[in-house]
């Protein structure tokens, strides 16, 4: 027979232990080509109009990392389920080796299956990302806000077809490599040998403690710059210490319940447990391999959950007013263009809940006792205008002595553990605030004022001073028209629907009002795209990562049924019922598939708590959203394999 006809035959025969092998590299090809087909797609011109540049090439940009990371991602993950897999066959390679076959037709032999699965691979990722592609469009439409008709870019199929060609086939190439000679009767025996009961070492163990405890340690305490400067350290000082944890404390918690008489000796716990501290030390380096990948993947997603979460803020959404007009100069006392953006508003029926009319005054800061500090224009605001605008808001009101100025910081801080950071942020105890002719000193109050009250950064102005009302007169009668701004803060019903009236509002106020005219939805309306379209990229790798977790630890498994079978099959024969083998298998296969989940949560939770500290803001209840998301999935995971085991076991 020829070879190629065995390896043919021998997938169809073996096609059940394939298919998860198939399906993840399929996965990865899908993923791949959707990306490639949106990249492509003919409608997708970055250049034309009505396509904002930053949405539109931050949506090109990030597919093009996207599928960057989804080739490395496919060369790791295949290269590492090939190794498992060429090593599971020693016994195979024994025999073919016993009835003739050299060690180059045994390479040819798996090549040519090789080729067979990697066409497979990529023909059910080719096919199942044109059945999926209508609805990333449909995805990207509603995130961009623009038009992509379906379309199967034949650009797209072809490099999509030979990148993963080319990818199976090098990475089968170097794995064939590793293929060393090894004698007959060794391969044939090589699941025959008897299992030597795995060694505690107590240094290993206490190196993984002191290791954990210490990156535990330094995720929590760092903050600020230093975080940055610890993520690496901190990073390979964990990786360091989970390896230690499942290579000796999975022994010792298996040691330690075989000597429990209480627990051992409970119905079928002394069969499953005592199965189970050598599964735990053949399978430790796979479930190091599983958490690292879950803590990357759960980090990842609460990350980019957060970001997402935390963007109206960002963006400035947090302003209490949804149109903000500045009149200063020669426009101070236009009526007339107030007037029509409320016939505008009024036309595309926008009820108008508020509309606060403040008068302030421009001046030059100078901040005292402060060598090297420059000059900076700022805005001065009367007590009772501050307090009035804060009342409406249900924020505190402020009280200002004569002669004395506070700072209003128009950003509201969290400390990591969720509490308002009241730290002062204007360092100064003097000023001097000028204009014209006039000067005068103030001191600078202890208590200032933080958050956006008047939403003066919005059209240029970022410090505001506010002063008490007899100073503030002074200061107003001596004011040259030139150095007045009237606030006209307009707050709306329904500010998400006032896109086309913001954008007649932008045109009839002209280039006079250039850059002293704000709409909330310009940047909701950007802010939307580009972090959702973030949002979208950073789930879909993630749960790529997520996927490559869950499939090790199903190779791993799958890869050792046969000898599983026989060794339940034994088990049947002294009397275990199917039904205590079955109690058997979840508590193995559970132990398997939840152990990795709890500790890359564990891992993951830290990481999330020093990225708190950096950015000064609560992301943990981000983070248990994201955890009880991932829970689901694990549960319907681990219930689908346990079935597919179990009925694999009793029936192989």
């Amino acid at each position: 027979m020829k070879i190629s006809n065995m390896a043919i035959k021998n997938v169809k025969g073996n096609l059940y232990r394939y298919i998860m092998y198939c399906l993840s590299n399929a996965f990865a090809v899908t993923a791949f080509f959707i990306f490639a087909n949106f990249v492509f797609h003919p409608s997708i011109d970055f250049y034309s109009e009505g396509v904002h540049a930053i949405a539109s090439m931050g949506a090109a940009n990030g597919m093009k990392i996207s599928q960057v990371i989804i080739i490395i991602f496919s060369f790791l993950f295949v290269g590492y389920s090939t190794s498992i897999f060429l090593k599971s066959r020693g016994k195979e390679f024994g025999l073919l080796s016993l009835y003739g076959m050299t060690r180059k037709q045994i390479k040819k032999y798996v090549f040519i299956e090789s080729t067979i699965l990697s066409l497979m691979s990529i023909s059910t990722g080719i096919i199942t990302g044109v059945a999926f592609s209508k609805l990333f469009f449909m995805i990207m439409e509603s995130l961009l806000e623009i038009c992509i008709p379906f379309n199967i870019s034949l650009k797209a199929l072809g490099l999509t077809f030979i990148l993963f060609f080319l990818l199976f086939e090098i990475i089968s190439l170097f794995m064939l490599s590793q293929i060393k000679n090894k004698e007959i009767i060794e391969q044939i025996k090589s699941s025959k040998v008897p299992k030597i009961i795995p060694k505690f070492s107590k240094r290993k163990a206490i190196l993984g403690i002191v290791l954990m405890i210490i990156g535990y340690t330094a995720a929590w305490l760092v903050k600020g710059v230093l975080v940055p400067l610890a993520m690496m350290p901190v990073t390979l000082i964990v990786i360091a210490g989970t390896y230690f944890l499942f290579t000796q404390f999975s022994i010792a918690l298996a040691n330690k319940i075989l000597k429990n008489e209480n627990i051992l000796y409970k119905k079928s716990n002394l069969v499953a447990y005592s199965q189970m501290i050598f599964k735990l030390h053949d399978t430790a380096k796979v479930l190091f391999l599983a958490s690292i990948l879950g803590a990357i993947t759960f980090t990842a997603t609460e990350t980019i959950f957060s970001f997402y979460t935390e963007f109206p803020a960002n963006i400035g959404l947090d302003s209490h007013s949804d149109i903000v007009i500045a009149q200063e100069g020669e426009n101070l006392d236009d009526i007339n263009s107030i007037d029509k953006v409320k016939k505008i508003l009024e036309k595309d029926k926008l009820k108008i809940e508020e509309i606060a009319q403040i008068k302030t005054i421009k001046a030059i800061n100078t901040p005292l006792e402060a060598e090297g500090v420059e000059e900076n224009e700022a805005i001065i605001v009367s007590n009772s205008d501050y307090n009035k605008m804060a009342a409406s808001q249900d924020k505190e009101k402020v009280k200002v002595k004569e002669g004395e100025v506070i700072y209003n910081f128009p950003y509201i801080r969290y400390d990591a553990d969720g509490n308002i950071n009241t730290d002062k942020q204007f360092p100064f105890n003097k000023v001097l605030l000028s204009l014209n002719d006039y000067k005068k000193e103030y001191n600078v109050s202890e208590k200032e004022a933080h958050g956006e009250i008047i939403s003066l950064k919005r059209v240029g102005y970022y410090d505001i001073f506010i002063l008490n009302d007899k100073d503030f007169q002074n200061v107003l009668g001596l004011a040259k028209e030139k150095e007045l701004v009237l606030y006209n803060g307009i707050k709306l019903d329904k500010w998400k629907k006032s896109y086309h009236s913001s954008v007649e509002i932008e045109k009839t106020l002209g280039d006079k009002y250039n850059g002293k005219y704000y709409s909330k939805i310009f940047p909701y309306r950007e802010g939307k795209k580009v972090y959702g379209l973030i949002l979208f990229i950073g789930f879909f790798i993630a749960f790529l990562f997520f996927i490559a977790a869950g499939s090790i630890i199903y190779f791993k498994l799958f890869n050792e049924i046969k000898q599983d079978s026989i060794e339940y099959d034994i088990l049947r024969k002294i009397g275990t019922t199917n039904k205590e083998i079955n109690k058997i298998i979840t508590k193995q296969i559970g132990i398997i598939f939840f152990l990795p989940f709890v500790v890359s949560t564990s891992h993951s939770l830290f990481a999330l708590k020093s990225l708190s500290n950096l950015l000064q803001s609560n992301l943990l209840s981000n983070g248990i959203i994201v955890m009880l998301g991932y829970l689901v999935f694990q549960i319907v995971y681990f219930i689908i394999i346990r079935s597919m085991y179990i009925n694999k076991i009793r029936y192989n």
